[in-house]
C-alpha cells in the first residue's frame, strides 16, 4: 500500500509541476504576444501621425526641361521642407572645360569645378518650403542647362515636434527618349537624422563631432555630399531656366 501512495504522490507532483510549467509558458507567451501587438499598434499610430513625402521626376509641360513633383501623401503636414538637387554629368560625356565654356557665366568660368573619383560632376540647387500641407504637392523646375545623366535628390522635412526626416533618391535616364526612373531610394523606411544644411552656393562640410563624421554616414548620403561638393551652383549657369510659377503648394492629383 505504501509504495502505491508514494507512486501516486510522485505522479501528482509530476502532474502539478507539468501544469505549472505549461501555465507559466502560456502566460509568458501571452505576455510576449501582447507586447509584440502593442508595439505594432504603437508603431502604426506613430506612422499615421508622421508626414510622408513622395516625389517623382517628370518632363516639364511645354518645354524640354524637367520638374520634380513632391507630394505629401500623409495625413500630417510637413514642415521646413528642404529639397537639395543635383543634375549629374560625366567628364567622359561632356568635359568640364567644354561645360564651363558653354554653360557657365563668363565671370564664373574659373570656378574650380572638378570631377569626383568616378568622373561625375554636376549642377546643384536647393529649395526650401516652410510648409507642405497634407494631400498637397509642390512642383519644382530643375535649373539644369541640359539634360543630366542622373538626377539626385535629398529631401528633408520635419514633423510638428521638430524631428527631421530624410530620403535620398537617384533618377537615371534609362532610354534615348530621356525617360527617367528612380533606381535608388534610401533609406527604404523614413528615418530621422540631424538636419544637413546644404546651400547651393557653398560646399558642404560636416561638423567636427566624431558622431557625425563622414565615415558614420550611410553610403548614399556620403555619395550625395561628395557629388554636391563636385558640383556648381545653378545660380552661376548661363541662361539658367527661370523657376516656374507652379512652385507653390497645390492640391495633389495622384496618377501613380
Amino acid at each position: 500500500m505504501e509504495p502505491i501512495l508514494i507512486i501516486s504522490n510522485l505522479m501528482l507532483v509530476g502532474l502539478t509541476g507539468a501544469y505549472a510549467w505549461f501555465t507559466h509558458k502560456n502566460v509568458k507567451q501571452h505576455q510576449q504576444q501582447s507586447e509584440y501587438y502593442r508595439g505594432v499598434i504603437e508603431r502604426q499610430l506613430r506612422l499615421t501621425a508622421l508626414p510622408h513625402l513622395y516625389w517623382d521626376l517628370r518632363p516639364a509641360t511645354g518645354s524640354d526641361g524637367l520638374t520634380i513633383e513632391a507630394f505629401n501623401i500623409s495625413n500630417a503636414p510637413a514642415y521646413d521642407v528642404h529639397v537639395s538637387m543635383i543634375g549629374a554629368y560625366t567628364e567622359e560625356g561632356l568635359g568640364i572645360a567644354t561645360f564651363m565654356r558653354t554653360h557657365v557665366q563668363p565671370r564664373h568660368r574659373k570656378y574650380p569645378l572638378q570631377p569626383d573619383k568616378v568622373g561625375y560632376y554636376g549642377v546643384r540647387n536647393a529649395v526650401r518650403l516652410s510648409l507642405l500641407p497634407t494631400q498637397q504637392k509642390i512642383v519644382l523646375s530643375l535649373p539644369f542647362p541640359l539634360q543630366p545623366v542622373d538626377v539626385y535628390t535629398l529631401v528633408q522635412y520635419r514633423d510638428l515636434s521638430g524631428a527631421n526626416y530624410y530620403q535620398v533618391c537617384c533618377f537615371s535616364a534609362v532610354d534615348e527618349s530621356g525617360t527617367y526612373r528612380a533606381n535608388i531610394l534610401e533609406p527604404a523606411e523614413i528615418q530621422t537624422m540631424a538636419r544637413l544644411h546644404l546651400f547651393d552656393l557653398e560646399d558642404f562640410a560636416l561638423p567636427e563631432e566624431p558622431s557625425e563624421a563622414a565615415s558614420d554616414l550611410p553610403y548614399y548620403l556620403a555619395d550625395f555630399i561628395d557629388l554636391w561638393n563636385h558640383s556648381i551652383s545653378s545660380r552661376l549657369i548661363l541662361d539658367a531656366p527661370v523657376p516656374s510659377e507652379t512652385e507653390v503648394p497645390v492640391k495633389a492629383t495622384y496618377d501613380f
